[in-house]
């Protein structure tokens, strides 16, 4: 026992004096650490050059790199805008920006970034030069008066002019004529308010009838900013060439088409016949359901050649004379055509005829629209199933107390049923009832109303109109003032109407 007392004491100071044998002397490092003569060296960083520092080249262009280690391996980023050889030369295939990278075992990776621009274009044709065809025959928008060019002022079109508002169906033809037979790039300058994943989806494009394979997608993003797209090297004809294109979907806005080559080539746009734009009298007429309204035409004066198409024909039809019938509560759009001529569109706004002695009183025109109620001018959102007008309002935002106050004039003193024209909103969870909901006064007289006078609960955009009956109620002669005080809910309402009582 003794011995091993005596033995261990004698281990742990050899095992001491080992250690500091192997720790190394003051002012020296052990290899193995940070900063030791023996580490691995920094690497280096390869430098890459252009020849004369270009840092931009033209398609077909090429030019030489070099890089400041030899025997290194070359290599593309994106070989559909430049290749390059292990000598490193590159080539410019395709618009766009590159990065050539210069690597060796051993050495950091350098590179450089190159732009590929297709230079200056053989020739740039307008759009506005091509047909201006569409299925329905309509072209432009509602603000330049259904145009067949749409005014871009505002934004970087070439000639402050393009041609837009493409739907599926429509069309579009541009001929131009080339001096001789070439092989060209062409690239369309083009707008979309919202990105095109797959171009190919949106539109089809054929020159000289054969088809164009449309690669890839376009950015988008605002109607306003224009960008490139190409349809890739075609081959032109010496003579007349045609390039239709033919839209699936809703398209974009289409300005110039450029056209890129080294071989040379005059190349001049067939611009399409001049036509004239059929003029109407209005831009929209009501009508009535089973009764007829004439369309008025200021040009051409004659008849001849002029059809009228309606895109719903449940709701308003028309025959050849221009006279259009109403079928049901809505709105249509009927388009006057002419060959030769730029067509024209008519909104046709299908309403209930008034009966005689009526006083309707739009909900629109209310002396002031409080906060809680939204004003619609047009049926493109919610209520769209039978109301009166154009516009309407609705009052899914009310959470306080509120009223709606209207003025108009009756000719006599008279009795006359009050009907109520509105409709549910998707946050109206119970029924609606008036009298309850709401306190109804005609110059200054609190109304009774009906028992049931209500508007069912249906929590959907879109909910048809119906009319409720209020009851009889006094009217004045001159002028009256109707009231309706809600308190913290309100349905959407149309139209108030005044129907003379029979006992008048």
């Amino acid at each position: 026992m003794k011995k091993r007392n005596i033995l261990l004491p004698m281990m742990a100071l050899s095992l001491c004096f080992g250690l500091a044998a192997c720790k190394p002397a003051e002012g020296q490092q052990s290899a193995s650490q940070p900063g030791s003569q023996a580490s691995v060296p920094a690497k280096e960083t390869i430098k890459v050059t252009a020849a004369g520092d270009k840092k931009t080249i033209a398609i077909e262009e090429t030019l030489q790199l070099t890089a400041s280690v030899e025997g290194v391996t070359w290599a593309s980023s994106d070989a559909k805008v430049a290749t390059v050889d292990q000598t490193g030369k590159v080539t410019a295939v395709g618009a766009g920006e590159v990065a050539i990278t210069a690597s060796k075992e051993g050495y950091y990776k350098g590179s450089i970034t190159l732009t590929v621009n297709r230079g200056q274009a053989l020739a740039t044709l307008h759009m506005e030069d091509a047909d201006h065809y569409a299925a329905d025959g309509w072209w432009g928008s509602a603000e330049d008066g259904y145009q067949p060019v749409y005014d871009r002022a505002d934004s970087n079109a070439s000639d402050a002019k393009c041609i837009a508002h493409f739907d599926a169906g429509d069309k579009e033809t541009l001929t131009f004529n080339s001096s001789a037979a070439i092989n060209a790039e062409l690239v369309l300058t083009m707008a979309s308010s919202s990105a095109i994943e797959d171009m190919s989806a949106v539109m089809s494009i054929k020159l000289n009838d054969a088809a164009i394979t449309l690669a890839g997608g376009f950015e988008g993003g605002s109607s306003s900013e224009f960008g490139e797209y190409s349809l890739g090297t075609q081959n032109l004809k010496s003579g007349d060439n045609v390039l239709l294109i033919e839209f699936l979907a809703s398209g974009p806005y289409l300005d110039d088409l450029a056209f890129y080559s080294k071989q040379q080539a005059t190349i001049q746009v067939k611009a399409a016949p001049a036509k004239e734009q059929i003029q109407l009298a209005a831009t929209s007429i009501a009508a009535y359901i089973d009764t007829e309204s004439q369309i008025q035409i200021s040009k051409p004066t004659s008849l001849e050649g002029v059809s009228f198409v309606s895109d719903k024909v449940d709701v308003a039809s028309v025959n050849e004379q221009g006279k259009v019938t109403g079928h049901k509560l809505g709105t249509a759009n009927i388009t006057v055509k002419k060959d030769g001529w730029y067509s024209a569109r008519l909104e046709v706004v299908v309403d209930k005829a008034g009966v005689e002695g009526e006083i309707r009183v739009q909900a629109e025109d209310a002396a002031e629209i409080p906060e809680g109620f939204h004003q619609y001018t047009d049926r493109t959102t919610g209520i769209q199933n039978g109301h009166y007008g154009g516009a309407y309002i609705t009052g899914y935002d009310v959470n306080s107390e509120c009223s709606l106050s209207y003025t108009f004039e009756s000719t006599k003193d008279q009795y006359m049923e009050l009907i109520i024209a509105g409709a549910s909103h998707y946050q109206m969870a119970e029924d609606f009832v008036f009298g309850v909901d709401c306190t109804l006064k005609l110059n200054s007289k609190t109304i009774t109303c009906k028992d049931g006078a209500k508007i069912e609960s249906n929590q959907v955009m879109g909910a048809p109109t119906v009319e409720v009956s209020i009851g009889i109620v006094q009217v004045k002669q001159g002028t009256n003032t109707f009231v309706i005080e809600f308190a913290e809910r309100a349905p959407a309402l149309d139209a108030f109407r005044f129907i003379p009582a029979s006992d008048n």
